[in-house]
């Protein structure tokens, strides 16, 4: 019985495997990220800008009814934020950068207008990995040149992140605009004492093609 069982199971994910529609997709988009920041009292950090990135990467649109579709994928996103810091007569900019590896699995709802035509709107958690970052302190300044260390190294900061994503786009003939935005989940601070946290926040607006 068994083996007729997982032989069934095999058979229905092997014929949904063949019917099922899936259209591959890149993409790159500018990324504007924020910081939400609360210190150990639990007040809003305040003077926090944000900072401009990057983020590129690949999905695969599965349809599993008319018009919907899973969109398991793999991106590159930079996190962080900026701060003007005063030092005597002059300011001096402070900066946090993150790099992630993110594995956005999204469900979306695709809705043609014309041959050419159409537009999408998804959503869903993304499960992202710190693999590198560089935060410029004003600590250990000489000449005017900037310390600067890896948070995830130093292990100040968690390499896990999980966010939720929302993102609408509109395409012609396959060349598509997408806008969406990232909301941190998990606060980024390794050992955080009282109520201190960092969560990252992005939003992004990028240009992709769906093969």
């Amino acid at each position: 019985m068994k083996k007729l069982f997982f032989a069934a199971v095999a058979l229905v994910a092997t014929s949904f495997a063949a019917q099922a529609q899936i259209n591959p997709r890149i993409e790159v988009a500018a990324n504007i990220a924020r910081t939400i920041a609360k210190d150990a009292s639990g007040a809003d950090v305040n003077g926090l800008k944000v900072l401009p990135g990057f983020r590129a990467g690949l999905a695969a649109e599965i349809g599993i009814a008319s018009g919907v579709y899973i969109a398991p994928g793999i991106s590159f996103r930079q996190e962080g934020n900026k701060q003007e810091v005063p030092t005597g007569q002059k300011t001096e900019t402070v900066s946090n950068t993150l790099n992630y590896i993110s594995v956005p699995v999204n469900l979306g709802v695709r809705v043609p207008l014309t041959e050419s035509l159409a537009i999408s709107v998804e959503g869903g958690p993304a499960f992202s990995y710190g693999v590198s970052s560089s935060v410029r302190t004003l600590a250990g300044i000489k000449g005017g040149i900037k310390a600067a260390y890896d948070a995830f190294k130093e292990k100040q900061y968690n390499r896990f992140d999980m966010s939720i994503n929302a993102s609408a786009a509109i395409e012609f003939s396959k060349i598509y605009v997408r806008l969406g935005a990232d909301l941190g989940m998990v606060n980024n601070f390794k050992e955080a004492t009282d109520k201190l946290s960092s969560k990252n926040t992005s939003f992004f607006l990028g240009l992709g093609y769906r093969f």
